[in-house]
C-alpha cells in the first residue's frame, strides 16, 4: 500500500503543467471601504493592483511583493 502511495504521489507531481502568470485586481468602494476581487490570466509576471471601484477616476496602486533573491 505505501508503495502505490508513492507512485501516485509521484504521478501526481510530475504531471503539473506550467503556471501560467496572474493579475489580481483589488478594487476598494471608497465611500464603505467593502472590497471584492477579479482574478484574471495574463502574461508576464504575476501582479496585485489596488484599485478604487468604478465610476472613480484615480489610478490603480501596484502592490505586489518584491521578493529580493
Amino acid at each position: 500500500m505505501r508503495l502505490v502511495r508513492s507512485t501516485l504521489a509521484l504521478a501526481l507531481l510530475g504531471s503539473g503543467a506550467a503556471a501560467q502568470a496572474t493579475t489580481v485586481v483589488i478594487y476598494v468602494e471608497p465611500m464603505t471601504l467593502d472590497r471584492y476581487v477579479k482574478v484574471m490570466d495574463t502574461p508576464g509576471p504575476d501582479r496585485v493592483l489596488l484599485c478604487m471601484a468604478p465610476p472613480a477616476t484615480s489610478g490603480c496602486t501596484d502592490v505586489t511583493a518584491k521578493t529580493k533573491r
